[in-house]
């Protein structure tokens, strides 16, 4: 599984939002990527100017694809007139969650702890890190 975390020019975000993320799920199906969960993170005053824009939009998916496909993604994503900046990076962290049933535990705690007075909340959080540690240790 990866983590695709996009930059994307601020002008093509507010005016043709739909038309960029199909662009990029078109780049990501192209190469033979399957898209598991796409978020929108909102615009965001950059830090710095990032080739030469101070506001960007971030966008966030989750996909799997092969190791070699990875490469090809990376350059269309750097042709793209949409796209200011993207970092992917290989999750195996969701991956591992996923596969031993933590991710159903701890979403299942959160949901629990909503409902839960304040002090029996933080007993859920300190459950949830044991549950990463004994993931970390697998």
């Amino acid at each position: 599984m990866y983590e695709g975390l996009f930059l994307i020019d601020n002008a093509h975000a507010n005016m043709e939002w739909d038309t960029v993320v199909k662009h990029i799920h078109d780049i990501l199906q192209k190469n033979g990527a399957e898209i598991l969960k796409t978020e929108k993170w909102g615009e965001k005053k950059l830090a710095y100017k990032v080739s030469g824009h101070k506001r960007g939009t971030y966008l966030l998916i989750h996909f799997n694809a092969k190791n070699t496909a990875i490469a090809l993604i990376k350059r269309d994503f750097q042709l793209s007139d949409y796209i200011v900046r993207s970092l992917i990076v290989k999750d195996d962290k969701i991956e591992e969650l996923s596969q031993i049933g933590v991710i159903e535990t701890v979403v299942t705690a959160e949901k629990d702890a909503s409902k839960m007075p304040e002090s029996a909340g933080a007993d859920v959080s300190e459950k949830n890190d044991v549950s990463v540690n004994i993931a970390d240790k697998g």
